[in-house]
């Protein structure tokens, strides 16, 4: 199978094998017919290409060759299946990925199995446009995860919402001239659509890590005594995993373990400033079970040894 030109965007694959006889039937079906197992249409500033297969025999690698900065879709849509984007983002089945290529090259990686997937793209110049006209774009943009080849924009579920949106394309009859404006009308309202998903979802995510956040804060505060407090047994008492726990900390100026430490290192200061207690005695049940381990925090935080904070308390008290 070799998959042609497409406009500005080419497919190709290295070989691979399939077995399907079986009409298309995805959702851009009403285009002409290129091939059993997939449509695409392309013009000067959209292109489209759907997958859709009834079973693949090898694993397969599709290449993927636009001229400039575009602005993808990405959309799995088969059950119990992993499109991978350049053996580094994975899009877990039913899952869209948007996503903002920085070279003209990347690949697709699909497994030898039954496999579904639609990608719909935004040439990069339209992008002024759209941002014009829908402006929490620019933000999505300005937000993204860095990669070096491309720029991931966000994800969206297909839930029944999307899917119904994707389900109108069946309405499209094919018609030499127009079908590229009908289709051009209908990218743009989609792709204004996952927009909005994928700021929804941000800005929930966004409340719900600063509630998280403060919520470890406190649980923290009432529990760093206790030596068992650590991230695994912080974010069991509230109830998320530690990479989600990890993740609401991690525009702030402590992780978690620092977060931990800075409340024993606090509380020592003051047990230290407050009572004739040993050092190594405040120090052992704060669980610092080092001395040296202890004064080197110490010193590194305050800016002096524990001793020395000790001396130049009990002077200011003489004084």
């Amino acid at each position: 199978m070799n998959m042609s030109k497409t406009g500005f965007v080419q497919f190709s694959d290295d070989d691979a094998t399939y077995n399907n006889d079986k009409p298309f039937d995805g959702y851009l079906a009403f285009l002409p017919e290129t091939d059993l197992s997939y449509r695409y249409f392309s013009g000067k500033d959209f292109c489209w290409f759907e997958f859709k297969d009834t079973q693949l025999t090898t694993d397969l690698s599709m290449q993927v060759t636009a001229q400039g900065s575009y602005l993808w879709l990405l959309i799995n849509m088969r059950t119990g299946v992993s499109v991978t984007l350049d053996n580094l983002q994975l899009v877990p089945t039913d899952q869209l990925l948007c996503y903002q290529t920085q070279t003209n090259n990347h690949k697709i990686f699909l497994p030898n199995k039954s496999t579904w997937f639609m990608l719909l793209g935004i040439e990069g110049h339209m992008l002024q446009e759209l941002t014009a006209e829908y402006t929490q774009l620019k933000s999505l943009l300005d937000t993204t995860t860095n990669n070096s080849m491309y720029h991931i924009i966000g994800t969206v579920a297909l839930k029944v919402k999307v899917k119904r949106v994707l389900e109108s394309l069946h309405q499209i009859k094919f018609r030499p001239f127009s079908t590229y404006y009908q289709l051009a009308n209908w990218n743009t309202r989609f792709f204004q659509h996952v927009f909005q998903e994928i700021e929804a979802h941000s800005v929930e995510k966004t409340d719900h890590e600063i509630e998280l956040y403060y919520k470890a804060l406190d649980y923290i505060r009432e529990n760093f005594y206790d030596d068992r407090t650590n991230t695994e047994t912080v974010a069991k008492a509230l109830y998320v995993s530690e990479s989600t726990l990890k993740r609401s900390f991690q525009d702030k100026a402590l992780s978690v373990t620092e977060q931990i430490i800075e409340f024993r290192l606090q509380e020592a200061r003051e047990l230290i400033r407050t009572s004739d207690t040993s050092i190594s005695t405040i120090a052992a049940s704060l669980n610092f079970a080092c001395p040296k381990n202890f004064k080197r925090l110490f010193t590194k935080r305050f800016k002096t040894s524990p001793l020395q904070y000790r001396d130049s308390m009990q002077l200011k008290r003489l004084f």
